[in-house]
Parts: structure tokens; sequence; C-alpha cells
């Protein structure tokens, strides 16, 4: 990746992504907090509404991740993507699902029908796919959440076929091999059954096969060889999970694998020329890790390497267990975090590779030169961090994992902001809506005076959060950061040209303001740190004084984390211009808790709880930052709420009703007609059930998501 790996932590946090159904409960004490909350499951009111993405898609140059692949040999214009978490937690998380197509990649459509969780939601988090080249009507899909699915038409409609969550297939002669949570099973009739060939208490992570040589790793980071029906161990690489195993075809001795580093982002690979007894550390001097590693089927010991965060190159150097080998450049796309490489001999001497990456999908004719070409360009598979539209909904501004910021026509081509990068929040002045925003703390404030077509900017050192005075919005409030470790309130008169600290430079650590839509001196912002309480504070004459508000939760996080977790997220009322409502997440459960507020934020009440449920594979603690990561000592890292992410009101309310209110999380997205005591799920027909942006427009969702893009419902709200 070509952005700061900094940033990417941000995005680790987000990384235990959504399954499963909810409930409700309370994981903290009651009495301490107060609470007025009506008990009841936001999965059994889930409602069933259709949704369609309106963006961003490049006409040309990259798209958004994707991590698994198969085609027919036969017909290579047949194939199939997926996106989704790969082998190992240490992936950006997709919730694309999987697409096909039939004319080389010129047009996708989604196969998801059939593809469903235990709760019925799409089993969207796909890490693995498998073709029968015999019978290729017969599909495979590795699910992170829904275990294992199998289609017999070509993938246009799928049934499970075991509920354990998986990663990777692997066929050896009529056997196929599955690396599951359970470790890796077996199945003898084309993927129907399954039975467990090698038992792991952690889970593989993956099996692979070459030449008569079968290799599987897991998650405790054991490598395990097959021999007839008995697996052995082979070795113990590394110090953390084995992300992926390659076998050299020509020299099954000869056996590389990429292991999750333990205490950084990385993954590092290491060698063996003795079938795994022994291994030795292989140093490529990537730009962040080794990611993805395949053997040359036409050439002996020649191991391709894809880099994550490199120049979008395919690596490639002889595998002889040299720890420092001379590693040269294939072909070069426009993409950077190779997932996964998959080499297809085409000649004796001939071959071509076909990759997957943060970009999308990948082929290059020789592997070893360009110009690569992208192939799943259509698809708006995108990681939205935000999302917001222009009030005619013909433009919006979309700041994107692994890419900066984007702006453009709803549903065409957009264009990257200048000196925007990864991260950032969007905003609609709702009193002057020519007037669109992305903000960064790092970059600063980039400003769009025509409806979020183009920008200028950017302006200030770094702003998060926006806010803006009524009646006229000429008046603005931010949080401007002067560097990593200190921000504050500040007003703009000017509409964000420039700015100037408020009255009160004391509240530590700001990372959200926001104004009542209905008084103009009444404010409300959230701080803390990762490491230290959060806190809410409100001011009712424009910042002057403060007052730290009461009822809400004082605990902190268990897990040292480099970045500031934003825990609190506010929204007023804007029909009870003293209502507030306020999201936040128990630390020991992380589950969602919504406080409401009845005196403009000066106290609250804990009125519901929304229950996470358990992860598969759970997010890898992250402790010291390697120095070949590149870690600038003065860098930023990027606000990202994860648990409870937005709470947005609909703002066309007609007086005197109860407006609709939408909270997103990493794990669906709800909306509420009690101002916040019970909650109904929105997202069950959506692919993507991540979310973190959401945004109104003349009484239409907008929700930013984690494969989708922006996505649209096709329910009309308001009252």
């Amino acid at each position: 990746m070509s952005f700061s790996p900094t940033l990417r932590y941000a995005l680790g946090a987000l990384l235990v992504i959504l399954g499963g159904c909810l409930g409700v409960t309370s994981p903290i004490n009651p009495t301490a907090l107060g609470r007025d909350d009506r008990r009841q499951s936001p999965a059994t009111t889930a409602m069933t509404e259709s949704w369609s993405s309106v963006g961003p898609v490049f006409a040309r140059g990259s798209a958004g991740k994707l991590n698994a692949f198969a085609y027919v040999r036969s017909d290579p214009r047949i194939m199939f993507v997926a996106g989704g978490w790969g082998n190992t937690p240490r992936e950006s998380p997709s919730q694309a699902g999987i697409f096909r197509t039939t004319d080389g990649g010129l047009h996708w459509v989604a196969a998801d029908d059939g593809l469903t969780n235990r709760d019925g939601t799409i089993s969207s988090v796909v890490n693995g796919l498998w073709l029968d080249q015999a019978r290729p009507a017969v599909v495979l899909a590795a699910t992170e959440f829904g275990g294992t699915f199998r289609s017999t038409d070509g993938g246009k409609t799928w049934n499970t076929v075991d509920r354990s969550e998986s990663t990777q297939f692997a066929q050896v002669g009529t056997e196929l091999y599955l690396a599951s949570r359970r470790g890796v099973l077996e199945s003898a009739d084309d993927g129907l059954s399954w039975n467990v060939s090698l038992a792991s208490a952690s889970g593989a992570t993956t099996v692979v096969t070459a030449a008569g040589a079968t290799f599987a790793g897991d998650a405790s980071g054991n490598v395990f060889r097959l021999r007839g029906d008995t697996w052995s161990l082979a070795g113990h690489p590394g110090t953390g999970a084995i992300h992926d195993i390659a076998i050299d075809p020509f020299h099954t001795r000869v056996v590389y694998a990429n292991v999750d580093d333990q205490k950084a982002w990385n993954q590092v690979l290491w060698g063996s020329v003795d079938a795994g007894k022994s291994w030795t550390r292989i140093f490529c001097h990537c730009s962040v890790g080794e990611q993805a590693v395949a053997f040359s089927l036409v050439v002996p010991d020649r191991l391709y390497l894809g880099d994550d965060g490199g120049n979008g190159s395919i690596l490639y150097f002889s595998a002889d267990g040299d720890a420092h080998p001379r590693i040269s450049s294939g072909g070069r796309t426009r993409g950077a975090d190779v997932r996964y490489i998959f080499p297809v001999a085409t000649g004796s001497r001939t071959e071509t590779c076909y990759f997957v990456s943060d970009q999308g999908l990948f082929h290059d004719g020789s592997c070893t030169s360009g110009p690569t070409v992208g192939l799943s360009n259509g698809i708006a598979n995108f990681l939205a961090y935000d999302a917001t539209l222009s009030s005619d909904t013909k433009s919006l501004v979309v700041p994107l994992q692994d890419y900066g910021a984007v702006s453009g026509a709803t549903g065409g081509t957009v264009r990257f902001i200048r000196h925007s990068s990864e991260g950032g929040e969007t905003f609609l002045n709702p009193y002057d809506p020519r007037r669109c925003y992305l903000a960064h703390p790092d970059d600063g404030l980039f400003i769009s005076a025509g409806g979020c077509a183009s920008f200028s900017g950017p302006y200030s050192k770094g702003i998060e959060s926006l806010a803006f005075e009524p009646p006229r919005g000429s008046t603005m409030y931010a949080i401007a950061r002067d560097d990593i470790d200190t921000a504050h309130p500040a007003v703009s008169t000017n509409g964000g040209s420039s700015w100037r600290p408020m009255f009160d430079r004391q509240l530590q650590h700001p990372y959200q303001i926001v104004a009542s839509p209905a008084n103009s001196k009444m404010l409300l912002v959230a701080g803390g740190t990762p490491d230290g309480p959060n806190y809410a504070s409100v001011s009712r004459d424009g910042g002057v004084t403060w007052r730290e508000s009461t009822g809400l939760p004082q605990t902190v996080e268990l897990v040292e984390q480099y970045f500031p977790a934003h825990r609190f997220y506010a929204a007023f009322d804007p029909q009870a211009p003293k209502t507030v409502l306020l999201a936040d997440h128990d630390p020991a459960t992380n589950n969602v808790l919504i406080f409401r507020s009845r005196d403009a934020g000066r106290a609250f009440r804990l009125v519901s709880t929304l229950v996470q449920p358990p992860t598969q594979r759970p997010w890898p603690s992250l402790h010291i930052s390697l120095e070949d990561e590149r870690r600038a000592s003065d860098s930023r890292y990027y606000a990202a709420r994860f648990y409870a992410n937005r709470l947005a009101f609909d703002p066309r309310s007609a007086p005197g009703c109860v407006p609709a209110v939408v909270l997103t999380t990493r794990f669906g997205a709800f909306e509420s007609f009690d101002t916040g005591t019970s909650w109904r799920r929105i997202d069950t027909a959506a692919i993507p059930h991540h979310f973190i942006g959401v945004t109104w427009v003349n009484g239409s969702l907008y929700l930013a998501s984690f494969g989708g893009g922006v996505i649209e419902s096709a329910v009309k709200r308001g009252c």
C-alpha cells in the first residue's frame, strides 16, 4: 500500500468484523449509570428492505479489495471473485460477497443467492473459492461466518455444506481438503460432505498441494505435512499464525510460508529446503510485509511474492533458502496490496498470473513483465469510511480505505481529491447544501462550494468532526489537531477557510463536536484516549464554559492500541432540542450501549444495549511497531469509530413526530423510532453488514459500507 502504514492501525481495529444474531442485555451496572431501557432483540424486529450500490465506481484504474478467485480453465471468460478476510485476520475486512463474469470481466453480477448465515443475512465475508474443472458448474465458497457453501449451477444458487468458518481449498486427486475452524476437513464427494482429516484446536488457516505434496498451517503457527492419510507436524516457523504456504512443484521439499508477526502488522516470510523441518527467515525488504506467495508452475525454484504496500509489482526470486535473495520486479499495476497470486501454465516454459489485491483482480500475461490488466473495475466493492451526497444526489464524496477520498457523479466516474490520504469524515452543510466538506485529522479540511462535485484545500493543519451553527451555518465548529497528542475545539466564521481556538482549550483529547440544530449556543464535545476514560462535555453559551456530562461509563480499553479509539458518538434530536443520543461500547464485551439525555447532554441514562456476537477469529493485539513499517515518530492515526460508529437522525421529520435515527455498527445497521429505546435491523438484505458513515438526503438513507461502497435503501423514510 502506498499510504502511511500508521493509518492501517486504525483500520486494524475495524477488522474484528460482523455476523451472527444480536440480542439485548445490560453488561454494565445499570444502577451506577441509571437506565430506563426496554429489553428487546433487534434480531426479532429486523426489517427486510433492498439496497443498491451508488458507487464509487472507477471507469478505469483500480477497484476495491478482493481476496478470492476461481476461473474455468477451458473457458477463462468465466471467473468468480469475492471479498472477505482471507486466511488470517491480518487482512483488511471486505464484505463484497461473490461476483461472477462470463465475458472476461467486462460485466460482473452478484452471485449470493443462498449464501446465508444462520441469522438470514448474506454471508458476504468470503475467504476462498474453488471450482471443479471437470464439472465447472460445481463451485465452493469458504466464508467467515456462514461456513462453506456449494453451488451446482455455476454460482447462481448456493447451499450450506459445513457451518465452521473456513478459508482455503486444495485438491489432491479426487479428494478435496479445506482449512476450517475445526482443522483440515476432507471431502470425497466433490465438496458435498466433509469430515475432519486433521483436528486443530486453534483452527487451520491454510492448506495447499503441489506435485503430490500437501501441507497445511494453523493459527498456532504449526506446519503439517500429509503422507497418505496421516498428517504429521513438519515445523513451526516464526511466532504467529501461518498465513499461507507455497510448495515448489519441481522440488517439493522446498516450502515457503508467510507467517503473521505477533508484534506488528507484518507478515514475515520463512523458507525451508527440507520439507519444513528447519526454517530460515527470508528478507525481502518489502514495504510492509510479504503477503502473497506462490511458486511458478514452469520455472523451477521461482517464487512469486506479493508485497503489502509496495509498488504494485509481482516480485520474484530464486527460492533456494537464501535469507537475502536477489529480488526482481514483475508487471506493475495501479494496485499495491497484493493478497494472493494464482499462476497458470500456458506452455512448457510460459505461464500467466492472476492476482487479487486491495485494488481488485488483475492479470499479468507473463507474471514477470507488464502491463497488467485490471479485470474487476466495474465492481463497486470499496471499503468506505464515510459518505456525503449533494442535495440533488447527483454527486458524492467518499473517503476510502487504501486510497484518498474521491468525489464525482453518483454511480459514475469519480476522481481523487488531491492531497487527501486514507480516512476522513464528510459533511454537507445542512443550512447551505451547496457546501460540502471532507475533514481529515492529518490533512486538514477540503471544501466544495458546488455540492460535492470538486474540492479546494486543504485548509488548517488537521480537522476532525464538523458542526454547523443554525440558522445559516456560516459559523462552523470543529476539532482542530495541532499534532498527534493535542487538539482543541475551534471555530470558523468564513466557511472553514480559517480557524481560531474557542474560549476554553482545557478539554482534553476532544474528537467530536456537535451543535444543536435548534439552539446556536448549545454544543457537545466528546473526547478521551484509548487507555483512559472517555467523557462528554456540554456548553450552553457557545463554548465559553463547559460542564462534564454525568451518567456515562468510566471504563477504559482493555487492550493497548496505537490510535485514539473514539468510543462516544453523539447526535441531537432535530425535533427535541434538549434530547441527545450517545452511542458507546462496553470495553469488556464490545457491546454497543445507547445513552439518552433529555437535558441537552448534562445527564445521560442507558436506554438500550446491543449485544455483539462473538468473533470467529479474534484480531491479534499489536504492541510494538517494527522499524521496517516506517512509522514516523510524529505521525497521527486516523480515529475511526469502530464499535458504535455513527448515529444520524433524519433531518426531514415533520413537527410533532419522532424522527427516525440510524445507528451504524460493525455488525449491522439499526433504526429506531422511539429515540433509541428499541431498534430494528435494516441491513438484513444488504450484501455488506459493516458500516461507518450514514447520511440522509430527502428521506433517502445512504450507508458507507465495507465491501459495497455507498449503498442506498429502497425504502423512502419520513413522517
